[in-house]
């Protein structure tokens, strides 16, 4: 009988465990998707969550400071007038300074600076940069 009950534990320990483990998983891998528009609409109500903001990058607003590693630059919204200031802690991506590149920038907005403070840069090359096949 005692053997039958450690195996019970057991088992209900690693279901735990694995029920916990698929929890965190599923709280830290889903954010948010929005374009710089909806993010500033929504502003107030994503403050402090992790979210991914879309935007085309304002060519003339990059700056990178290579002895803080800090790179930053706005994302300007594709329909409209609206605008993000975005810092990145590290390397500044391939291709970012060419005219029509987009970035999904992944991070947290903060308030008191008024700045998103990205943990995670994707860069979204428009067509003109991809490699064209043969049209035989």
């Amino acid at each position: 009988m005692k053997k039958h009950s450690i195996t019970i534990f057991a088992v209900l320990l690693i279901v735990a465990a694995f029920s916990y483990l698929i929890t965190i998983g599923i709280r830290e891998g889903s954010m948010y998707y929005l374009e710089v528009s909806e993010f500033v609409e929504r502003m107030d109500t994503v403050a402090g969550e992790k979210v991914r903001v879309n935007g085309a990058v304002v060519t003339d607003s990059i700056h990178y400071d290579v002895a803080k590693r800090e790179f930053t630059f706005t994302l300007k919204d594709a329909e409209g007038p609206q605008k993000l200031d975005v810092i990145y802690h590290g390397a500044p991506p391939d291709l970012v300074d060419r005219d029509g590149v987009t970035i999904v920038a992944e991070g947290i907005y903060n308030p008191a600076r008024k700045l998103f403070v990205s943990s995670n840069l994707l860069v979204k090359c428009p067509s003109k940069y991809e490699k064209k096949g043969d049209s035989a």
